[in-house]
């Protein structure tokens, strides 16, 4: 029989709701304890998810402070006496894992995401003590790719246990839909926040534009965020409103759509710990163009699977979307070793596979 299982974790996140909904209907019974209240029902009709704190506010908390935890606590330890999970399992360490740890319950799991670990220990010395005092509490450190597990290891020597977010290859698969106008379309799908170089990527395909005037080319940008006025007048000031469509936030469920009009798919962020919007685009053969970071470097280790800008200048930007633009049989050939990496390393089944193996063993 499945186990019992207590996520604390942010119900609004599309990669836990998939972690939920396949756990769910492996028979896991799956509590969910959030900061945030839902903003769908997507659970509802799952006898086997349980929201565990439905008269949450739906003001979200920014938990700035981490004694706002503590606030919290006490209507956890309710929960966990009513729920009684065989395992507690912690998504974000460096909030849900605070949570987690201070409830002292064992077996507790604490997976890592990126940020959590690469950047919150790091603004101050009482971040890093926090980080390093939920390690100590965990039964069980997870983490999404080789990079986090590298940068888990400054604050802690337990063993650190690598499960990505794996893509669902029944649902991010290629479809070979024909934009209108028979465009080349580059895209991106990516929070419009500085460190993503949105800008930079948007100054480089009005590069190609002026050098290949002929070709109808588009840029398809879809997410939402802090620098969306910036990236309109960006847009205004190079006269692209005609080849830059900006479609905003997009449900999850529709990205295979959307991904499956794009002809190259740009990821050339400054901070990345996996690329989920990558392998995702890989999963359709979609051919990728990413920066040269680490964070990378388990779906893209080198040029025979994508494309790897030498900097995130513009200029290097352009010169990778130029050389897909300009070579159909290199766009085949990366798309092709691209599919069969996800299909062998991060299909969604293997990862979950390994997740259930996890929970049992701590069960």
């Amino acid at each position: 029989m499945a186990p019992k299982i207590l996520l604390l974790a942010d119900i609004n996140s599309a990669h836990i709701q998939k972690w939920v909904l396949s756990l769910a209907n492996d028979n896991f019974q799956i509590g969910i304890f959030s900061f945030n209240a839902s903003d769908s029902k997507w659970f509802s009709d799952n006898k086997n998810i349980i929201c565990l704190n439905k008269k949450e506010t739906k003001t979200r908390l920014t938990l700035l402070n981490k004694l706002a935890y503590l606030l919290l606590w006490p209507k956890l330890i309710y929960q966990i006496y009513k729920f009684k999970p065989q395992v507690i399992h912690s998504h974000y360490a460096s909030s849900y894992g605070l949570l987690g740890a201070l409830t002292l319950f064992k077996p507790f799991i604490v997976s890592a995401w990126g940020s959590d670990v690469m950047d919150f220990p790091k603004k101050n010395l009482i971040n890093k003590l926090v980080m390093k005092f939920i390690l100590f509490r965990a039964n069980k450190i997870c983490v999404t790719s080789t990079v986090l597990k590298k940068e888990i290891s400054f604050y802690t020597k337990k063993q650190v246990c690598v499960i990505p977010f794996g893509v669902n290859l029944n649902i991010f698969y290629a479809t070979h839909s024909q934009a209108i106008g028979n465009h080349f379309i580059f895209g991106i799908v990516k929070n419009l926040e500085p460190v993503y170089n949105i800008d930079k990527t948007i100054i480089a395909f009005y590069s190609l534009i002026k050098r290949y005037p002929d070709l109808p080319l588009k840029l398809k940008i879809i997410g939402d965020g802090s620098q969306k006025e910036n990236l309109i007048e960006l847009i205004n000031y190079y006269g692209l409103q005609n080849s830059i469509e900006m479609l905003g936030y997009v449900a999850h469920d529709q990205i295979p759509l959307h991904l499956n009009t794009m002809d190259v798919l740009v990821n050339v962020s400054e901070i990345e710990s996996f690329g989920v919007s990558v392998a995702e685009a890989m999963a359709c053969q979609i051919p990728v163009i990413v920066s040269d970071l680490d964070g990378f470097k388990d779906l893209i280790p080198d040029e025979s699977v994508g494309l790897i800008t030498r900097s995130t200048s513009p200029y290097d930007i352009h010169i990778a979307m130029e050389k897909y633009l300009m070579n159909n049989e290199l766009r085949n050939i990366l798309a092709n070793n691209a599919f069969q990496r996800i299909t062998e390393k991060f299909s969604w089944n293997k990862n979950l596979d390994e997740m259930e193996k996890l929970y049992f063993e701590m069960a």
